[in-house]
């Protein structure tokens, strides 16, 4: 009898110890593939070697080494920093999807601007700029929402705002940065982007603009700006806040909390996916708008986290961001005003945490 119990245990622990210890493909030698490589910015050796180093830790549920030994920022899509915390490995990622990443054959190549994929894209990894390697992406895991508060639009007493009337710093539009950095000497590109607030007031009057030399009656240039007065919204067609009037009103459709620009009446769908739209996330404390705008504090009116942006039709996806934006008065004129600007949903979260009691 108590040899019987002996082999029980005996065989208990060998299949646990087998349960336990996931296998990965095999390491592959990137030499053999050197004539496959199209982008010179890596070592395929070191890129082959940072995908396994992930289904490493991947297979050992080391959830806590995802975070720290091969993730250097917020990522781009999947569960933030803050969320995981106090969980645990199986709370974020489903047995389905541990299995797909452990079992999958790490390429030595990369995908172009994507970078790299485990699982068929269930991870995605890259050089950054610096040359460290880094997770970007954990798709199909367990995250948090961003609850919105299903608003229908940015209503003032003047009507509703159109997604044309928001000036945005987006995916194109690096030269409207730039020719207000160059023209309000300002060195830090990266900050202004990102909290424009700051800026504007002294720094930048509200309402300028910003016309570029090489414009002239026959060309395309945009006339740029960053704070659109809020008139000007309701009474011509702007272009994603650029000082170009157009005349007539902006026609506007709902559609799931969304506000589009009508699409023509022979298409498909009712709007246009394909020119900026936006939501409502969250009305934000005029304390708080208020303390975003330094050089003009005490003048805000209103002020809405929104998430704005559009549909590239290509492999791209939707090009957009979630910006704060404050209306703005002074001199009996009301403006519309980038306060600041996250381009990763998570960055929202800890923006919001960091916030909760105002």
């Amino acid at each position: 009898m108590l040899f019987k119990f002996f082999i029980l245990v005996v065989l208990n622990l060998i299949t646990f110890s087998v349960k336990a210890e996931i296998k990965i493909p095999p390491r592959i030698n990137c030499e053999d593939e050197r004539n496959k490589q199209y982008y010179e910015y890596y070592n395929m050796q070191e890129a082959h070697d940072f995908g396994r180093k992930i289904q490493t830790l991947i297979s050992k549920k080391d959830l806590n080494g995802i975070y720290n030994i091969v993730l250097i920022e917020e990522l781009i899509n999947g569960p933030r920093r803050a969320y995981v915390k106090n969980k645990s490995f199986d709370e974020i990622f489903p047995k389905e999807w541990t299995s797909k990443i452990t079992s999958s054959k790490v390429s030595c190549n990369s995908f172009g601007w994507r970078g790299f994929e485990i699982g068929n894209g269930l991870i995605w990894y890259d050089m950054t700029r610096s040359g460290k390697w880094t997770i970007k992406t954990i798709n199909d895991a367990n995250q948090e929402k961003l609850i919105t508060q299903r608003v229908v639009g940015w209503r003032t007493n003047k009507g509703l705002i159109s997604p044309t009337c928001f000036p945005t710093f987006g995916y194109f539009e690096t030269p409207k940065l730039d020719s207000f950095s160059k023209k309000f000497n300002i060195k830090n590109k990266i900050e202004f982007r990102n909290s424009p607030g700051k800026y504007i007031g002294k720094t930048i009057p509200l309402g300028y603009e910003i016309t570029p030399k090489e414009k002239n009656n026959k060309s395309n240039f945009a006339t740029y700006l960053i704070s659109s007065n809020l008139n000007e919204c309701f009474d011509y067609d702007l272009e994603e806040g650029f000082a170009n009037k157009k005349i007539g009103k902006p026609n506007l459709i709902e559609f799931e909390n969304i506000i589009y620009l009508k699409n023509q009446p022979n298409k498909v769908e009712r709007y246009d996916r394909y020119k900026s739209h936006y939501e409502v996330i969250k009305k934000i404390d005029l304390k708080l708008c208020n303390e975003l705008i330094p050089q003009l504090t005490g003048k805000c009116q209103e002020a809405n986290l929104i998430r704005i942006g559009y549909d590239s039709g290509g492999t791209i996806g939707w090009i957009g961001g979630y910006y704060i934006f404050g209306i703005i008065k002074e001199e009996k004129k009301e403006y519309i005003v980038p306060l600041k600007f996250f381009n990763l949903k998570n960055n929202v979260l800890n923006f919001l945490d960091k916030n909760k009691s105002i």
